[in-house]
């Protein structure tokens, strides 16, 4: 187990942090937001608040530093990550090809994605690999920069779903466009529609998930360009002590979520 003068000397030994035991200043882990994404992300006014802000408000804490936004799109988020100049991401799913930048602490959320839709106009026995063939839903919207696994980057290739798919650039536009008959279906983590319907969006329940496209864990990802080596190392074991402790589990509950028990911390540096 680490010190806490130890775990202070790996915390803040970098640009990032600044030592807050030592000389009371204040260290900053500096976090992309860009729009509502509830429950996860959520602003009101010009606070950020939701289940990912208070998991990583959570980890914050324990190594004495405060947590700052930084409003960026997804893809730009992803660039000032590699550049350094942010320090961590939310649900960003694990690849080989991002290893190299990113260091996956958590997991944080078990992301389930599903064609979401009105049973109503959309067959019941729809599948993934229909839409590629015999089956046309005239436009299915898809977050831009969103991964949604290997089989739907590959079936997204043919034409058949290609034609379909409409890139929009934030969730708040997914919902809007399907009370507005623009779109017929979009992508969507189901506990994003749950929350939708929990707060009763307008027309949300009228759309319901269909079929799961894919399932993943996601992670916080940190920045290998803004931290080093020691710095990640001493932020993974921090979250593996709030999960043995049983603090993450009570900002989970906050937000209704109860498949927590499944994030056992498993984290990729």
């Amino acid at each position: 187990m680490l010190t806490s003068r130890l775990l202070s000397l790996l915390l803040f030994s970098g640009l990032s942090f600044v030592s807050l035991a030592d000389n009371g200043q204040a260290c900053a882990i500096r976090m992309s937001v860009e729009s509502d994404f509830p429950p996860h992300l959520i602003q009101q006014n010009s606070q950020w608040t939701g289940l990912s802000v208070e998991l990583m408000q959570r980890l914050a804490q324990e190594v004495n530093c405060q947590l700052e936004f930084v409003h960026s799109p997804w893809l730009r988020s992803l660039q000032l990550s590699e550049d350094g100049k942010l320090d961590v991401l939310t649900h960003l799913s694990y690849t080989e090809q991002r290893k190299a930048q990113f260091a996956f602490i958590g997991p944080h959320h078990l992301e389930s994605i599903y064609l979401v839709g009105d049973p109503t106009k959309i067959p019941a026995t729809l599948n993934l690999v229909q839409l590629t063939k015999d089956t046309d839903l005239g436009a299915i919207a898809v977050l831009h920069g969103a991964y949604y696994g290997e089989e739907f980057a590959r079936l997204s290739q043919q034409p058949g779903l290609s034609r379909q798919l409409v890139t929009i650039s934030s969730i708040q536009d997914k919902l809007a466009l399907l009370r507005a008959g623009r779109i017929t279906a979009i992508l969507e983590d189901i506990s994003v529609l749950h929350y939708w319907q929990q707060h009763q969006y307008p027309d949300a329940d009228k759309y319901q998930p269909l079929f799961k496209v894919y399932e993943s864990k996601v992670y916080f990802g940190f920045s290998k360009a803004s931290l080093s080596a020691e710095q990640i190392s001493a932020l993974a074991q921090a979250w593996q002590r709030l999960y043995q402790q049983g603090k993450l589990a009570r900002v989970y509950e906050k937000y209704q979520i109860t498949n927590y028990g499944d994030l056992t911390p498993e984290p990729i540096l």
